[in-house]
C-alpha cells in the first residue's frame, strides 16, 4: 500500500500540478523518490525471504480488489445520492 500511495504522489504531481494541495511533501522529489525506492527494496526482500507471507498479502489485495470491484455501482449510487441532496 505504501508503494501505491508513492506511486500516486508523483501521478497526481504529473497529472494536476495545479491542484490544491492539503499537506507539502518535503524535498519533493528527493524525499519521496527515496522512500518508494526502499518500500520496493523491502517489498523484494519480503518477497524473497518469506514468500508465504509474501502470497498472503498478495491474495488480501486480491480480495480487496475484488470487493472494490463489485462495490463500485454502490459507491457510484451514493455519490450521485450526495449530489442530489446537496443540490436541494
Amino acid at each position: 500500500m505504501y508503494i501505491l500511495s508513492m506511486a500516486s504522489l508523483f501521478k497526481l504531481r504529473r497529472s494536476e500540478p495545479l491542484l490544491d494541495r492539503p499537506f507539502r511533501a518535503p524535498a519533493y522529489p528527493v524525499f519521496p523518490a527515496f522512500a518508494l525506492a526502499a518500500a520496493a527494496v523491502c517489498l523484494a526482500t519480503m518477497v524473497y525471504f518469506n514468500p508465504l507471507l509474501a502470497g498472503v498479502f498478495a491474495g488480501l489485495a486480491a480480495i480487496g480488489y475484488g470487493y472494490f470491484l463489485t462495490t463500485n455501482g454502490r459507491r457510484d449510487a451514493a455519490l450521485a445520492r450526495s449530489a442530489d441532496s446537496a443540490a436541494t
